[in-house]
């Protein structure tokens, strides 16, 4: 619509409104059609409520329709022709102005509705042109503004005519286009609700900046608000999708590293099995070659055990086949002896030529003739003169006199420290002050009957020679006096004598050494020398002599552990206080017998130490019948309470573990004594320490000592015991020498872990402040603490259990720690394999982890949980498992 030219040459057009009053009129009749086909449906559109309420007999509540507002918006603009005042004029076109902007959300509309209705200038207005200041609400009051003389343009022709374009349009005429276009937005928005009609981006920017009323104000903040929640929306939107592709990134990320890494340990894994595979390959290798190993060592110990085997059946059939030949050699000396008696005669008489006898023969009397001499029995005047031609070699002062040095017994001739036996009560008393030394033997003598107590023999068989031993006489020792060696008187020549002449030595056992190595002639004669000694003897009965101590002699020699080259003999006689002499004769009540030996470890076929063995005998005097051994033998213990000797802590342990007693072994009385360490003892102290450090002692007796220590050492028993008695223990096992903390013997290193765990206990007790420990037993713990190895080790520990509660793991495993095992902390693992197992692992190929595990499996085994150490090529070097199970 364009405004008409107010030119006086124009015919003007009588107006249908011709005042203020009539446009007012027409815009309420317009508006209460309006409102009456709002009602219908708020929700429909104008043009759909007015068809729903449009009926032919009631046409005026149609809805106005675009012609039917351009109707009134035409009449209603010519109406300002006739509209003077400024105040009418401006209300008047604020009706203009509400009607335009409804026109355009009519339908149907064209291009010409969409321009702004300027009221008509007034015909008699002195050519003054009144514009109309923007109002939204019709029934408001405008105020006009005079802005100018009107200025002519064109007038509108009808509603058909075509409105200026935009570009025919000025800057102001635009704006107020646009402004009538966002007012008439703005009611669609406010009748509808829809918010599709808000504006966005630069709409809401210009409609903005325009003049705004109250519906386009709201219309402006409602799109502004709209806007700024699209706005938020959009940022929400877009940082939830900023945050989603973050997450998937993160997922993706963390799904590529988790992928990464399990193909990196899948690498890893392969890599490991590889090796492990070659480990196990090499752990197989070494398997089978630990096997022929193995296998060769079985074969060797086989062989070994079948040659030791051997050698036993060998020894024994040579002692077998020795004492045929003694018995033969003795039955054809006695023989001899008579023959030689009876040439002798007829060589004496010039009967028989010397030359004319066989040549050992001729030895054999010319050594017997010579004992004679020598014992005075013969005289050498009395022999022709060819005889005592033959004779003068053997008579000379090399076998009259004894050498310089008598060599005497020797204290460790069987590898072991065999002393003298010592002399207890009476007899310790009645003794002469020194041994009395010969050549392989020795005597200790007695006052009281002019007899030996005992003598000490040194055998070695594989040297003993089988010498003639003469029938001469006996002789005096001229290092005694003749009260302090036995009467000759005791043995009278003759047949049928009472009394023989025993030997405590017999010459068979000591003809062996250098001193022997000489002719056999001159060798039987130095061996008469020597054995055929007064202090040597001791009276017997013929009978007893040939039934009895003659076969003994005899079986000690040869079948007293057939193994053994050298054997140690003491014999002697027993008195009774009760016994009186028999014809002047002191006839002792009995005699007895001890062999010791050793068998040394190659020889029995075993990887041990060198074993003793002994034979102790006690025949009583009147004994008859046939010699049989075992009905003879008896422990040490009862030899020596039947003697009064003594024979060393050596020989009375090693014979009490063959012959224990009602208390069991020597060693199983002392550690019973043990307990009396809590008292102020230091007579047994020092003779536990005397005991324990006597390498002599077999081992596995002063083990039974340690162990009772270690009991005692215990946390149980200390707390009990007054603090001199816990020195006691502690001062004791300072004196343990450390061949008894062996840990290659699996017994010894039992107690030494019992040791161990002792030891630690008391440490943390001290630690934890408790009174068990005072402060002078503290640098004893502390030394017995490094000497038992309690000290953090180079291996770590690890645990696996099963079958208990981890409490009970948590405990074992601070007992350990407390002895120094590098266990981490909390370091225990539940794990169902370890059910039924109880072992420690470690690595075959490291010897260090081997000895470690096995201390460890004693340590587990001292603390209450029975464990073995177990190979296992897997674990790793520097490491051991422990895997436990109640």
């Amino acid at each position: 619509m364009s405004d008409e030219l107010a030119t006086g040459t124009e015919t003007e057009t009588p107006a249908d409104f011709i005042s203020l009053s009539d446009i007012r009129i027409a815009h309420l009749e317009l508006m209460r059609i309006a409102s009456s086909n709002e009602a219908v449906d708020p929700s429909m559109s104008r043009s759909d409520k007015a068809g729903a309420e449009t009926t032919e007999a009631s046409i005026d509540n149609t809805a106005p329709d675009a012609q039917a507002i351009r109707d009134f918006l035409a009449k209603a603009r010519r109406a300002g022709s006739t509209i003077a005042r400024e105040s009418d004029r401006r209300a008047a076109q604020r009706i203009l102005d509400y009607w335009s902007a409804e026109l355009v959300t009519r339908p149907g509309i064209t291009s010409a509705d969409v321009s702004p209705v300027r009221l008509a200038s007034f015909a008699g207005g002195g050519g003054l042109e009144t514009v109309a200041v923007a109002a939204d609400d019709p029934g408001s009051v405008a105020t006009d503004a005079i802005v100018g003389p009107a200025k002519a343009g064109p007038t509108a022709s009808g509603s058909n005519e075509q409105s200026a374009s935009d570009d025919e349009l000025s800057s102001d005429e635009l704006t107020e286009r646009f402004r009538i276009r966002v007012a008439a937005q703005a009611r669609q928005w406010k009748n509808t609700g829809y918010p599709g009609y808000l504006l966005r981006g630069e709409a809401l920017k210009e409609a903005a900046e325009l003049p705004q009323g109250p519906d386009i104000a709201e219309f402006v903040e409602a799109s502004a608000k709209a806007e700024t929640d699209s706005q938020k929306q959009r940022d929400r939107s877009k940082n939830i999708l900023i945050a989603l592709f973050a997450m998937l990134a993160a997922i993706l990320a963390g799904t590529t590293y988790f992928a990464f890494n399990q193909r990196n340990f899948a690498f890893n894994q392969r890599n490991d099995a590889v090796i492990a595979r070659a480990k196990a390959e090499s752990a197989a290798n070494d398997v089978v070659e630990l096997n022929k190993h193995l296998s060769a060592a079985l074969a060797d110990t086989k062989s070994e055990r079948v040659r030791a085997e051997a050698a036993r059946d060998a020894a024994l059939k040579n002692a077998e086949d020795a004492a045929k030949r003694l018995r033969e050699q003795q039955d054809t000396q006695a023989t001899l002896r008579s023959a030689i008696g009876l040439v002798i005669d007829q060589l004496k008489g010039g009967d028989v030529s010397l030359e004319k006898l066989t040549p050992d023969l001729k030895q054999a009397v010319l050594v017997e003739l010579a004992g004679r001499i020598k014992s005075s029995e013969i005289s050498l005047r009395e022999l022709p003169a060819p005889l005592q031609s033959a004779l003068e070699p053997l008579l000379g002062k090399l076998t009259d006199k004894l050498p310089n040095i008598l060599t005497g017994y020797k204290v460790e001739f069987i590898q072991a420290n065999i002393a003298l036996p010592r002399l207890t009560g009476d007899l310790a008393s009645d003794a002469l002050a020194r041994p009395l030394d010969y050549i392989n033997y020795s005597l200790v003598m007695g006052r009281s009957h002019r007899m030996a107590i005992y003598s000490a023999v040194n055998l070695d068989r594989s040297q003993r020679m089988p010498l003639q031993v003469t029938g001469g006489g006996l002789s005096i020792d001229d290092r005694l006096k003749p009260s302090e060696q036995p009467d000759g008187s005791w043995y009278p020549a003759g047949p049928n004598p009472r009394w023989l002449p025993a030997q405590l030595a017999n010459a068979s056992d000591i003809a062996w050494g250098e001193e022997f190595t000489s002719d056999p002639a001159t060798a039987a004669l130095k061996l008469a020398r020597y054995a055929d000694v007064l202090p040597n003897t001791m009276p017997q009965s013929p009978a007893f002599y040939d039934d009895m101590w003659a076969p003994l002699e005899n079986w000690v020699r040869t079948q007293h552990n057939p193994l053994a080259n050298q054997v140690t003999i003491f014999s002697g006689p027993v008195f009774r206080p009760a016994d009186q002499p028999v014809d002047g004769v002191p006839a002792p009540y009995a005699y007895w017998k001890l062999a010791v030996s050793s068998v040394p470890a190659a020889e029995k076929g075993e990887v041990k130490e060198p074993e003793l063995v002994i034979d102790a005998y006690l025949i009583p005097a009147d004994a008859t019948g046939a010699f049989k051994p075992e009905n003879y033998q008896l422990s040490v213990a009862e030899l020596e309470k039947a003697t009064s000797l003594n024979f060393g802590t050596l020989i009375e342990w090693t014979d009490s573990v063959k012959n224990p007693g009602p208390n069991g072994t020597v060693a199983d009385e002392l550690a019973g004594r043990v307990k009396l360490l809590d008292k102020a003892n230091d007579a047994l102290l020092g003779e536990l320490t005397a005991v324990l450090g006597n390498q002599d002692l077999p081992v596995p007796e002063r083990r039974k000592i340690v162990a009772a220590l270690v009991e005692m050492a215990g946390l149980r028993s200390m707390t009990g015991m007054s603090p001199a008695g816990r020195l006691n223990v502690l001062d004791a096992l300072l004196g343990v020498p450390s061949d008894l903390w062996n840990r290659q013997d699996p017994d010894s290193l039992l107690v030494f872990a019992g040791a161990r765990r002792a030891i630690a206990d008391l440490a943390m007790s001290a630690a934890e402040g408790q009174a068990i420990i005072g402060d002078q037993d503290r640098d004893a713990l502390n030394t017995l603490k490094d000497r038992l190895g309690i000290q953090p080790s180079t291996q770590t520990v690890y645990v696996q259990f099963a079958g208990m509660t981890r409490e009970d793991a948590q405990a074992l495993s601070a007992k350990m720690r407390a002895l120094g095992w590098g266990i981490p902390n909390p370091g225990e693992e539940r794990v169902e394999a370890a059910a039924g197992k109880n072992e420690v692992r470690y690595n075959p190929y490291n010897d260090a982890d081997r000895r470690a595990a096995e201390l460890l499996a004693a340590d587990l085994t001292a603390a209450g949980q029975t464990v073995t150490a177990r190979a296992v090529p897997v674990i790793g070097a520097h490491t051991l498992e422990i895997w436990i199970s109640m």
